[in-house]
């Protein structure tokens, strides 16, 4: 009798003032699933009833929307929106917090190890991060949550949606609890965002074990008639030669697509988006309304019941008129040590007793970005009693040993290594100790460094570290088919010192740099030298400082095609010079010389607007300086500032584009074919005050004739998991070669130099 109370209790609890109850269920599917959206628009239009709403992942996300009280133009706007686009990527700009970041290097690739456990490494279960996914479900249902009082019959559609289990292998479905972490882990996509913990159980893709849960609303409501949006398939048998086919079958399982009702009606649009086609959601969307309405007579025909649209707006708002503003006064945290508690506490508190849900953005953000978290999940409860909301953030402590690996291959002898090993002590204060190296014929380095981050008002950090680099000029000169030339220019910099962080908002930062520093640089004064002759040699003894002011929103460390990149240094130099004369010098005797002076550069970087599919960026730089000339020609041009403005020009000693004084800018213009590809024209112009030149006698000189010079560059670049894979054409004006062809693949990126930097 128990079955047959409950079923009836459920009919007169759902039951519609005219009778006949109409469930609406909607699958899985990634992108293709937005066709749900045209398929709500379709029926909301034509006054079909929506009394109940089901859905698997991209169809729970939809549903969820809905019954949370989105209305199907807020829904349409949200998934088109551009920044939506960039979360299901990972990629938008407010993830990062640039006072956390580290220098730009040439990692490919990185394994993390636990610490005592150094054989496992803890490999990645995600390709994009779900940190803004998560914030933004968060911020968005929770306050429909709140007014239906966390019972997801009381939503302003009664809801359901569904996880898997697969430790149990079984399907989970949530009918009460936050909205969010309903709609979360039922999207939860295996190997694409990280599962969540739920009550003890990791939770995946509903879609795994039911994708398209008519059962579900069924079941739970006994609806009249169902109406379905499927763009979904139990997809292929398992193909002896496709592994991934094979994976899937063992994985997931076959969803029923059958009628369990005598009215049930299924719409499938025809589509050529897929899973991950996010970019082309628009096309998703109108999709599922022109399959929809092209059935909407059959569907008229078995649901006579109206709702009119005035009826759903009142509808709509009366539910949103319950919900209070987020508004937070508690925030807890799990998962964490007492002492990481504090330290995670210290970035979120505030001046005052409460916290908008905007302040409490930006200072989450912050602590995401943090290289000791490696996740954070987090939760809104509203608390009736005060009127405000309870924050709980289940933190995941990331591993305690980074190591990674990359570097730089070319069709040039660019070639060169980078390994990198980072442990991380995460407690009140959080530290790092890193250890990186580079190796290759043109450029090699070793870093050490100590970075220790102060979690205080104004948060900082101190960070001592010592640097060797070395790079040999003409080693590099040949192509894979040319014999390789002697070393022409050796530079050798060996300094230490500290640096001082502090964070100018989220996307700035600014740095106060004390060096000491030595030199060397081995050099000939002609191109015509033999292996008789003798290089020169100067040596600088020195002591550096910088303040530097940096903000960087580019969307990548090399070939960005959005963002911008502001910085402004200025440098001090106090040192002594000394020359030891070789056999091509004309100046016979050892000199010492000490040398002051001042230095301000200017860098800036837009990519500003698009026409279609062209972006179109700025790039322009200025150095204003009283560097005094060196005691010769190739040492003064050594230690000027160079303007290097594409990847390749860093392999080259272009005298043409180094001076103590210039002004140098550009455009870039850049055609994406795809997220992944991308077509790059690039033109500059550099004009120096002043040009170092030997004067007649051979002694270094400025020539102050009004003489541009150009770079320019053609480029297809196919950005990879691993990093860019180019080919470029290449133009150095005044260059006695001054076309050049390169393929590459990975990063051309140096440790931070103690002249150029």
């Amino acid at each position: 009798m128990r079955p047959l109370f409950l079923a009836i209790f459920t009919l007169v609890l759902f039951l519609p003032a005219s009778g006949q109850r109409v469930g609406v269920v909607l699958s899985g599917g990634g992108a293709k699933a937005a066709a749900h959206v045209g398929f709500l628009k379709a029926l909301e239009e034509n006054g079909i009833p929506i009394d109940y709403i089901a859905g698997a992942s991209m169809g729970a996300i939809v549903g969820g929307m809905y019954a949370a009280g989105y209305s199907i133009a807020e829904i349409d706007s949200i998934l088109r929106d551009e920044e939506y686009i960039k979360m299901t990527r990972g990629e938008d700009e407010q993830l990062r917090y640039y006072f956390k970041e580290y220098d730009p290097d040439a990692a490919m690739g990185t394994l993390k190890f636990s610490k005592g456990d150094l054989i496992s490494p803890v490999l990645p279960t995600n390709l994009v991060s779900s940190a803004l996914l998560d914030f933004n479900y968060m911020e968005g249902f929770s306050q429909a949550s709140a007014a239906a009082g966390y019972d997801f019959d009381k939503l302003m559609v009664p809801y359901r949606s569904v996880a898997a289990d697969i430790e149990t292998k079984e399907s989970v479905i949530f009918r009460d609890g936050h909205l969010s972490t309903a709609v979360r882990a039922s999207m939860t996509y295996p190997f694409f965002v990280n599962p969540i913990m739920v009550d003890g159980r990791l939770l995946f893709d509903g879609g795994l074990y039911n994708n398209f849960p008519s059962d579900i609303i069924y079941n739970d409501f006994l609806p009249d008639v169902i109406l379905g949006s499927n763009v979904s398939s139990n997809g292929e048998p398992p193909n002896e030669d496709d592994p991934i086919s094979q994976i899937k079958n063992m994985v997931m399982y076959r969803t029923n697509f059958e009628s369990l009702c005598e009215q049930m009606i299924i719409i499938e649009p025809e589509l050529d988006v897929t899973t991950f086609d996010f970019d082309r959601i628009g096309e998703a969307i109108d999709a599922g309304y022109v399959a929809t309405m092209e059935r909407m007579d059959e569907i008229l025909e078995v649901i006579p019941r109206k709702v009119e649209v005035v009826e759903m707006v009142e509808k709509r708002r009366a539910f949103r008129s319950r919900f209070e503003p987020i508004v937070i006064d508690e925030i807890t945290i799990e998962g964490l040590e007492r002492s990481q508690r504090s330290y995670v506490r210290r970035f979120l508190r505030s001046k005052d007793d409460t916290l908008s849900i905007h302040e409490f953005e930006r200072r989450y953000y912050r602590v995401h970005s943090d290289d000791k978290v490696r996740s954070i999940y987090p939760t809104a409860t509203y608390k009736p009693e005060s009127g405000y909301y309870k924050v709980n953030l289940r933190i995941r402590k990331e591993t305690d040993f980074f190591l990674s690996a990359g570097g730089n291959f070319s069709s040039r002898p660019l070639n060169m290594g980078y390994v990198n090993l980072r442990y991380n002590l995460f407690g009140a204060v959080s530290s790092t100790l890193n250890a990186n190296s580079y190796f290759g014929k043109f450029y090699g380095s070793t870093h050490l460094s100590a970075r220790f981050d102060f979690p205080a008002s104004i948060p900082f950090s101190i960070e001592p570290f010592v640097t060797l680099n070395r790079w040999d000029y003409f080693r590099s000169f040949a192509t894979f088919f040319e014999e390789v030339r002697p070393s022409f220019i050796v530079i050798n910099e060996r300094f230490g010192g500290f640096r001082l962080r502090f964070p100018v908002n989220n996307k700035g930062r600014i740095e106060l740099i004390g060096n000491a520093a030595r030199i060397n640089d081995d050099y000939y004064q002609t191109e015509n030298f033999t292996a008789a002759d003798t290089a020169d040699r100067t040596r600088m003894y020195a002591g550096i400082a910088d303040l530097i002011y940096e903000r960087n929103t580019l969307n990548r460390k090399v070939y960005a095609n959005s963002g911008t990149f502001l910085r402004f240094q200025a440098k001090y130099t106090y040192g002594e010079e000394q020359t030891i004369p070789g056999s091509t010098s004309i100046v016979r005797d050892t000199t010492r010389t000490l040398r002051r002076w001042v230095m301000v550069k200017a860098e800036y970087t837009n990519y500003f607007t698009r026409l279609g599919p062209l972006k179109i960026g700025m790039h322009v730089e200025g150095v204003a300086s009283t560097q005094p000339l060196f005691n010769n020609t190739v040492a003064s041009q050594i230690s000027a500032q160079a303007f290097q403005p594409i990847p390749e020009s860093q392999s080259f000693f272009l005298p043409q584009f180094r001076a103590h004084n210039y002004a140098a800018g550009g455009l870039m213009l850049v055609t994406s074919f795809s997220p992944s590809f991308d077509l790059r024209f690039e033109g500059y112009s550099f004009l120096a005050s002043g040009r170092i030149r030997p004067d007649p006698e051979g002694n270094p000189d400025y020539n102050y004739e009004i003489e541009p010079s150009y770079i320019g560059s053609a480029a297809l670049v196919f950005h990879s998991p691993l990093g860019p894979l180019s080919l470029s054409l290449n133009y150095y004006d005044q260059k006695e070669r001054p076309w050049s062809f390169l393929f590459n693949f990975g990063y051309f990126i140096f440790n931070r130099s103690v002249r150029q930097n």
